[in-house]
Parts: C-alpha cells; structure tokens; sequence
C-alpha cells in the first residue's frame, strides 16, 4: 500500500486497517509468545472496553509509565480508539521528575509496573500510589504483571467482556504529550496529532522500502517518538512485525537479531557502537539486517562507516525532534557514500526548511544558520504552555530547532551542533563536533565530547572529554599531536580529561552540561608549601599592569618561576597553610584565575586572599585533610558547591566546608561584580 493511503488518518484506523488486510500475519514478538494483526486487533478491542468502564473521556490524559513491552503497544491502540491523550513517561526518569509531568499533564488514568531489582530499587508501582495522594485528578492506577488492592489489573481490563466503543479519535485530534528539555532545562511537553504521526510513519517506511516481511527491532524506548513513529507505527504500516526488546543491552539486541531474523534496525549511535564493541560480536550474526536509522544524537561518520561495512546492512541517517513527530530529513537507500556517511539528507515529502541567522533572515545554501521546519508534522504546542510556545513557533508555522545547520548546494542537511554549543576562543567560532570527529577518528578513541568552559584570557577554551577504549594506553600527548596534525592550531583542545565513559541522557546524546561542571574543576595538582605570601603569587615588579593577561604571564612567578610554563588551563593549586598572606594585592587571585587555574585547595587562607578571591570568582577550598592527601601531578575534582574534593589518580575523597548559598552564587556568577549585574537585570537589588 502507498503512503499515501495513510496521509488522513488516526492511529486506531490505522490498526483496524491492517488487521483487516494482514489478519494472520505475526505483528508482535515477545519471547516466546506472538500476537497476529488479527490478534492483535481483538485484543485492543477487549481493552478498550475495559478502559471504557474507567469513565475516560476523549482528551483526558492516560500516563503509561512500562519498559518496552508488547503490553504497551496494545495500551497505544486502546487509548488512541478511546480519544485519550497519552503522557508517555521513560522509566529511567526520577521520582521527582516523573511525579513533576504528573503534576503537569493532571492525567485521569496511569499505567505502570513493579520491577526496582532491574531499575536500581526504583518501584514504579509504589511511586504511582504515593504520588496519587498529592494528585486529585489521578483516579485510576492500573498495575501492569501485579495483583494489588489498592490498583487495577491490566489483564483484567485486557479481558474485558464488554462491547468495546464506537472509535472516539478523529486524524486531527492531539494524541500524544512527550516531554523534552528546554534551554531552560524545564521540561515541555509537546502535542502531537494522530494524522502528523501515522504520515510521518509512513513516508518513513516509504524511504526504507519496507514490506511486510520487514522484522522491526524494539529497540528505541516506546516512551519517545523515535520508538513510537519509526519503530510501532512504520511496522504497522508496512504490515510487517516487530520483535520486542524490553530492555536494552547489546547482548540482548545482537542475540535477538540473530534469533528473530531482523531486517529493521533503529538506534542511537551508542547502541550500534556497543554493539560493535561486545564481545561476542560477529558480522554473520547481523546477516538478516536489511536497513534501519541511526539517529537520535550526533552520528560519526567514522561509526556510521563501521556499522555499514561490518554490520553489513543500508543503514540511514535521519534527523528529527520530538516536536516534529519526529522525523525531518533522512538520507535513502540509494545515496552516494558522502551523502549517506555525512549528511541528515533531505526533507520528507512536504516538509519545508529553511537556515536563518540571528536575526531571523533566511540564509542562501551553504551558509550555516539555525535550522527552521514548517509542515504537517510540527507539534500543536507545548501542554499548557504559551511561552514557551512563542519562543519556537512563529505565526506561519515555522518551528525554530534550536540547531545550528547547513543545506547544502544540492539538498542534503549536515547538522553542526546546538547554537548554543558553538565555542568562542578568542575570536574564532569552533564547532565541538567537527573536532570530536577527528578525536573519534585516532584508533585509540571510543568516544569523545567536546565542550567549551569560560575563561579569562579567551573567554572559552575548548576541553576534550575522552573515553579510550578497552586495555589500550594512551597520553593526552599523543592525542593532542594527532588532532594537531589535523585541526586548525586553534581547533586543538586547550585541556584533554579522560573518562570511563560519558553522561548521557538514557543512551543518547551527551549531557554536555554535566561534562562542562566537571571540566571547569578537574585538573592535576601543582603543590607548593607554607606561607605563599601575594609577592610571590604575582611580585610587585609585575604589578604596572591591571592587564590579566599580562598578569597571568607571571603567576606564581616567585614560587615557581617555570610555573606558567608546564601548567595547563583547569590546573589546580594545593598548598599548605596561610595562602596568600602578605599585602592585600587584589591582582593575586585575579593572576591565578588569568591563568587558568580553576581552584586553590589549602590548609587555610590569609583572611584578605579569602574575600579577594571569592569577589572574583576563583574558587578556594580549605581543607587540611585533601592537602595531606594530594600528591603533586595528581588528577584532582572539585565539587565547588558541595565542597567535595576527589582525588581520582588514588581513589580518595574528602570533605571541606561547602560555601554559604549567597558565596555559591558569587562564584558560579564568575565574581561579585557579575553577580550584582544579574540581580539587577532580573529585579532584585
């Protein structure tokens, strides 16, 4: 059937369709059972009835909190036959957060389980019936694998004798709230209709050829559209089937490849990078795989590369956003090896875009701007939410992505990164991913983030984040020569961390805002004795000059005149007692932190050093204990807020006072002055 057919249609029609066309034909996998279209329909049918009893009404929200489960695709079904909304929440979200889009989306009836041995003591289950109690609208809590008295049981509503209802849903009507983070980290949920979804899903099952002997990996998480649209409805509308993963782990997903005979796989470039690095990988055991998307977050084409040739199968690059159901651009089967290695490709059918700067101006091809989406796919809006609305959607339609891209001069889309992640040194623009691909591409290199910090000399230096991959050594040296060779002098990482591997948000992208707190206070250790008097942490020979750059020049000159020369910017000090004693010279702490040292670790400090060095920003920590412990060249951590000190070379922690709220802010401001200036602009003198 061509995708056309599904163009102006909701999701339960979408299912009674295929029911009726592919009745016998296997739809779900899971373990050792399988349901038919026909099955599977009936099935919908039976719980729809039951959820009807419930009193739901069309647009009251449904939350389903479940791993993927097959039970969650036929509870998609019910509510969408039902008229309801669904709020889709991941099982890896907190308590907090979870009870937080509750609070926000105020549904009437929520699914969830019992597991907290698999999900590290979280018992969902529980969380729903505490969190009910603070939750007027909240009547009905339905426990999925689980008899308790103060719930429902799924299989009970799934068994229903009733007459289920005549289809409430229209193609227009909003079905789905995800939630995503914002700038301001505050979640927004955006709506999403019937009609924009099924399209989607099938101009995506269009471009990947699918048929009905396709086999679908569960892979991507059912809770966000990348499950949803691509994985649930594309193989529905092909008529093909889908093996559920309810758990992802590499293990599982390569044994499940090979068990299920999987033609369709969608993940995000770690799970394909996992895949690759597990032991028990091996190319046969991949032989079903016919195409699938990676997407999600940024795809190095070095991996992309390895997943084509030793996975061995058509893999496609896309580029989506949950307010767009997702799906945008994707590359196609028969793309060029640049196009399909490099490039998000080009829009879907009757999707537009466009590039614009700053000021809102559409840019010509090959110019980099903030990339803009308007067609049938763009969300209604946040839940609830006009502001944050305003600030994405325009009054025509066009949906700002907040992603900084280039449409190149014959169509395909290469996404350079978040606008705000572009890093300033000193004058020149650096985009993090065009650096992290060359670090990604050095033999030694799993995976690498890059991430830019503030400085006082550049205002941002880059810091390389690095996770080297299994039983392989390698210096920071050896790394930063070989991106030498290969980036502009200025492109070169100013600082090179290494790590066991990188936040992320579930398996996807890179929490580059936990990486830069880390980086801004993660160095080696430069140690120096009793009594560091001002004179010799800037000599007065060198104060003709309120210049921080010249100042920096000269830091510590007199302790250790070759100081400046092998420290490196994030460098901490550690140092025995009255730091800083002397004269009450303003320009010693602002020399240190001109120079790049991200903290100074004492036993104690002179009085006036104190109050000069937190009215600029650079942050100090007495504690006698860490400095007892710290060895000179030593990989030290800092959690300035906490005043927690790590000692990563010897495993060792220690504890110093936290500072005072008000202190914290000071510091996190970059200096008193800094912080006076933001009460101000925000009304609080």
């Amino acid at each position: 059937m061509r995708a056309e057919a599904f163009y102006d249609t909701n999701i339960h029609a979408l299912l009674a369709t295929q029911a009726e066309a592919f009745d016998d034909r296997p739809y779900l996998r899971q373990a050792d059972q399988t349901w038919t279209y026909a099955e599977t329909f009936a099935l919908v049918e039976r719980l729809s009835a039951g959820l009807q009893e419930l009193d739901l009404k069309p647009g009251e929200r449904f939350a389903v909190v479940l791993p993927n489960l097959a039970e969650f695709v036929f509870t998609y079904f019910a509510a969408a036959r039902l008229g309801l909304i669904v709020v889709p929440i991941n099982v890896r979200r907190t308590k907090e957060e979870v009870i937080g889009l509750l609070a926000k989306t105020k549904p009437k009836a929520m699914l969830t389980f019992s597991d907290p041995v698999a999900y590290r003591g979280m018992d969902h289950l529980s969380m729903a019936l505490e969190a009910r109690s603070n939750l007027p609208d909240l009547q009905h809590v339905i426990a999925l694998g689980i008899e308790h008295p103060d719930c429902l049981a799924w299989d009970q509503l799934a068994a229903s004798p009733g007459t289920p209802p005549p289809a409430r849903c229209k193609h227009e009507d909003p079905f789905l709230i995800l939630h995503n983070l914002g700038n301001s980290k505050k979640p927004r949920g955006a709506v999403l209709v019937h009609h924009a979804l099924v399209r989607n899903a099938a101009d995506i099952a269009a471009r990947l050829r699918c048929t009905p002997e396709d086999v679908f990996l569960g892979s991507p998480p059912f809770s966000n559209t990348f499950g949803f649209t691509p994985t649930i409805l594309s193989c529905t509308v092909s008529g093909a089937s889908l093996a559920v993963l309810p758990r992802y782990e590499p293990k599982a997903a390569l044994d499940l490849i090979e068990s299920a005979a999987i033609t369709v796989h969608h993940g995000v470039p770690t799970m394909f990078a996992l895949e690759l690095h597990h032991p028990e990988f091996r190319t046969e055991r991949c032989a079903s795989l016919r195409t699938g998307i990676m997407s999600g977050a940024f795809c190095p084409p070095k991996l992309v590369e390895r997943v084509r040739n030793e996975m061995g199968f058509n893999l496609i690059l896309a580029y989506g956003l949950t307010e767009a159901s997702p799906s945008v651009t994707m590359t196609r089967l028969d793309d060029g090896p640049i196009t399909a290695t490099q490039t998000v490709g080009t829009p879907m059918e009757d999707v537009e875009i466009k590039v614009i700067d700053t000021q809102g101006k559409t840019l010509p091809g090959d110019e980099e701007g903030e990339l803009c989406v308007r067609g049938y796919n763009v969300m209604q809006g946040y839940w609830e939410d006009e502001q944050s609305t305003a600030q994405v959607l325009d009054s025509e339609g066009w949906l700002r992505t907040g992603d900084l891209a280039v449409i190149t001069a014959d169509g395909p889309v290469r996404i350079l990164g978040r606008i705000g992640e572009t890093i300033k040194r000193g004058g020149f623009g650096i985009h993090p991913r065009s650096v992290e691909m060359v670090l990604r591409s050095h033999p030694k290199v799993r995976d690498a983030a890059v991430v830019g910090i503030p400085d006082m000399i550049y205002g941002q230096i880059t810091c390389a984040c690095i996770v080297r991959k299994p039983d392989v050594h390698m210096e920071a040296k050896e790394l930063l020569e070989f991106a030498g060779e290969r980036l502009a002098d200025y492109a070169v990482p100013d600082r090179l961390l290494f790590f066991e591997s990188l936040p992320r948000v579930g398996s996807g992208a890179v929490r580059k805002d936990v990486l830069r707190d880390l980086a801004r206070r993660r160095g080696l250790a430069w140690k120096f004795g009793k009594n560091i008097d001002t004179d010799s942490i800037i000599p007065a020979r060198r104060c003709n000059t309120a210049d921080a750059n010249e100042l920096a020049k000269y830091c510590m000159e007199d302790a250790d005149p070759e100081f400046v020369h092998k420290m490196q910017r994030g460098d901490l000090i550690v140092a025995e007692t009255n730091f800083g004693c002397g004269s009450s010279r303003e320009v010693a702490p602002l020399c240190i932190k001109a120079a790049g040292i991200s903290a100074v670790i004492a036993k104690s400090f002179a009085r006036i050093f104190f109050r000069n060095a937190i009215n600029i920003g650079l942050p100090i920590l007495e504690c006698p204990q860490a400095v007892d412990g710290i060895e000179a060249g030593d990989e030290i951590e800092i959690e300035a807020a906490s005043g927690t000190i790590h000692n990563l070379t010897r495993g060792t922690s220690f504890q110093a006072t936290p500072y005072p709220e008000f202190l914290q802010r000071i510091i996190e401001h970059g200096g008193l002055l800094h912080y006076v200036e933001q009460r101000l602009k925000e009304g609080n003198p």
